[in-house]
């Protein structure tokens, strides 16, 4: 019995160390396959699938731009209509402090008149004629007096809803300032998530995507300033047809020409020209940085044509234009929910602000998804 017993207490003995070793073993195995399984499923990159999420990720953050600048200009109408609703307010206070004063005539001269009616101070009035000759003139006093304390009314009633809309002018401008931040934290997130995706490739790689970018907007820089090589030496040519006379000048003056054919559009597209280098700025209308609805509005505008702010919004103004027939200074639309607008500039080539960290510049019209465009005027 004695033999049994102690093994019984031995074996108690070891079942927590065995347990304890066992869980340790377990906790071990784990820690080592932990990053293991972690390292193996997430696989790498290759430069194709990088491009295609920075891409989308860029897009994005555009798309959230054009948001971002929608809000912003209800911050500035917001707050224009505020600093007038203040400035009413103002203005109504001092008229009623002015009023207050007049009332409080009013208040005292009915005081000192309480004690007695019309008929008690006509026992004791000697020159009965002159008294009643005087209650007409009494009478409109009153009257005066009435018209005065309803006034006062009035204007007081008045500056209360003034205040009471600049209190919802205040409330709805803090709102619209909330949305505008969180707008700006989506696109900032979405720019991060795009830095993430390429910080993922090698160095090789994010050289390699670098210098396929800069290789395709150097060919949209080179076309334009090919096609500005042309149209100089068209103006030159139809300056000289023009001495020699003015007929032939008439037959001789080419179509090719884009800028002849929209002053305007060659105003506005002049001016893009001019912003060129400049940097990308979310929400920004120039004149020190854009994005990409601000350069085309602010072009525009330099050529006397005021349109929309945001691209979905200059996408209604002016008429539809075919791909076939755009013109120089045209804006080109992208993507299907119309989230970049830039300037046409000709032979396939748009002037553009495209996204944080890219100035302005140009870029072939093929290079996004075409969604449509329109010639404002």
């Amino acid at each position: 019995m004695t033999p049994r017993i102690d093994k019984a207490h031995r074996l108690k003995a070891l079942a927590p160390k065995t347990v304890t070793r066992v869980t340790a073993l377990a906790l071990t195995v784990g820690l080592l396959c932990g990053p293991m399984m972690t390292a193996t499923a997430d696989p790498p990159l290759s430069i194709a699938e990088a491009k295609v999420q920075i891409e989308r990720l860029q897009t994005d953050a555009a798309a959230i731009g054009q948001e971002y600048a929608g809000v912003k200009e209800k911050i500035d109408i917001s707050t224009a209509k505020l600093r007038t609703t203040q400035a009413d307010v103002k203005a109504q206070g001092d008229k009623i402090a002015r009023m207050r004063v007049q009332v409080g005539q009013v208040a005292l001269a009915r005081f000192q008149n309480r004690n007695l009616d019309t008929t008690a101070q006509l026992f004791f009035n000697s020159d009965t004629e002159g008294f009643l000759s005087q209650i007409s003139t009494v009478e409109k006093i009153s009257e005066n007096q009435n018209a005065v304390l309803q006034n006062f009314q009035a204007e007081q009633a008045t500056l209360a809803g003034l205040q009471r809309s600049a209190e919802t002018d205040l409330a709805s401008l803090a709102e619209q300032q909330k949305q505008l931040d969180q707008l700006r934290a989506s696109s900032e997130a979405k720019l991060a998530a795009s830095e993430a995706v390429l910080a993922k490739l090698t160095a090789a790689e994010r050289q390699r995507l670098a210098a396929e970018e800069k290789q395709r907007a150097d060919a949209a820089a080179e076309a334009a300033k090919a096609l500005e090589a042309v149209e100089a030496a068209a103006g030159r040519s139809r300056v000289g047809a023009s001495s020699r006379s003015s007929d032939r000048a008439a037959t001789r003056s080419p179509a090719k020409s884009s800028t002849s054919k929209s002053t305007r559009g060659a105003t506005a597209l002049a001016f893009a020209k001019r912003q060129v280098g400049k940097p990308y700025q979310l929400g920004a209308t120039g004149p020190s940085a854009y994005d990409c609805s601000g350069l085309t509005g602010d072009a525009w505008q330099a050529a006397g044509v005021a349109i929309p702010r945001t691209s979905q919004q200059q996408f209604t103004t002016g008429r539809a234009v075919a791909k076939a027939d755009l013109q120089p200074g045209d804006l080109v639309f992208f993507y299907n929910d119309l989230s970049h607008v830039g300037l046409y500039v000709g032979n396939g080539i748009i002037v553009q602000a495209a996204r944080p960290g890219k100035p302005v510049g140009y870029a072939a019209v093929s290079s996004m998804p075409y969604a449509g465009a329109r010639r404002p005027g």
